[in-house]
């Protein structure tokens, strides 16, 4: 259903389709209406202000669109940083925020990330991504996972707590629309599964999205195609019904957490809420029928 028919309560039409699965909705050509519930309620809540400071650079990453870089902070540990004004812009630093702060909702194994200050003298780094800048910058940073090894997919299903990650994973993926699978897996902790690296999600490799692009959106089905064989069916179900329990009221609270130094407009913070609520009840339906024990989506064989 789209975000007018949740709104208007014309319960939706089958040719409201996303661009992502069949064609582009012709029922509604207008940019998204936010609901009262949700319209200007971003206004009056405190915005979140970073509290640890980037003390020296490492490394470029080998590969990444956003030029993120390993830094040193004050408070002893390893983050990669991604700054404002990053050749893939600054939405893709909110899309960490959001789809972090969703993960945490869903008890997603997604990486802890915070607000750094990056300052001066980190900017006049030879390889900073940004030039021309002299600071002091607000950014994304996620927390350096020493050891670990990433891949586009789901393995190791049988180790640590894997069944049960995953399953979350999937819950997530499906919400947020997903794009550029990235999976960290950390080799010192039985290969434990982490989501990282959501600066795409939202489909912004396609463009940064807006109140009218989550409108072609909504009913967009971004399942992960083929779960691993082993992944706990429980699980998704669990995951569904929390899914299925957002109130635009947490999902607002999501907003908050996104700095005002990038800025994403607030209107378009407030349509994401709805968005992500008018997508709940759908997903959760989603992962419901793939915890199916009959489920035909699930690969077959001896997961790893």
């Amino acid at each position: 259903m789209c975000l007018n028919c949740a709104t208007n309560g014309c319960g939706g039409s089958r040719n409201h389709a996303s661009p992502r699965c069949s064609s582009i909705r012709s029922g509604h050509d207008r940019p998204v209406a936010r609901p009262a519930r949700v319209a200007g309620r971003l206004a009056n809540r405190p915005r979140p202000t970073p509290t640890i400071t980037i003390r020296a650079p490492r490394a470029r990453a080998l590969s990444s669109g956003a030029g993120a870089f390993l830094g040193l902070a004050d408070d002893g540990r390893q983050y990669w940083v991604k700054v404002p004004g990053n050749h893939q812009g600054n939405q893709v630093l909110t899309n960490e925020v959001i789809v972090g702060e969703v993960g945490e909702l869903l008890g997603a194994p997604v990486r802890e990330r915070v607000l750094v200050v990056v300052p001066p003298a980190v900017c006049a780094w030879a390889d900073f991504p940004v030039r021309g800048v002299s600071g002091p910058l607000v950014a994304h940073a996620s927390h350096h996972v020493t050891g670990a090894v990433d891949d586009d997919e789901l393995r190791y299903t049988k180790r640590d707590d894997n069944a049960r990650r995953q399953a979350a994973m999937a819950g997530l993926w499906d919400l947020c629309v997903g794009e550029d699978p990235q999976w960290l897996y950390e080799t010192s902790a039985a290969y434990s599964v982490w989501s990282y690296d959501h600066g795409l999600w939202f489909t912004t490799g396609e463009g940064d999205w807006d109140e009218t692009i989550l409108e072609r959106l909504i009913d967009t089905d971004s399942t992960i195609p083929r779960l691993p064989a082993g992944i706990n069916l429980d699980r998704l179900v669990e995951v569904a019904d929390v899914i299925n329990q957002l109130s635009p009221e947490q999902l607002l609270t999501v907003m908050s957490a996104v700095p005002v130094e990038w800025g994403t407009d607030d209107r378009d913070l407030e349509a994401m809420a709805w968005f992500l609520y008018s997508r709940r009840r759908p997903v959760a339906e989603r992962l419901r029928k793939r915890a199916e024990p009959t489920s035909g989506d699930r690969r077959t064989g001896t997961p790893t």
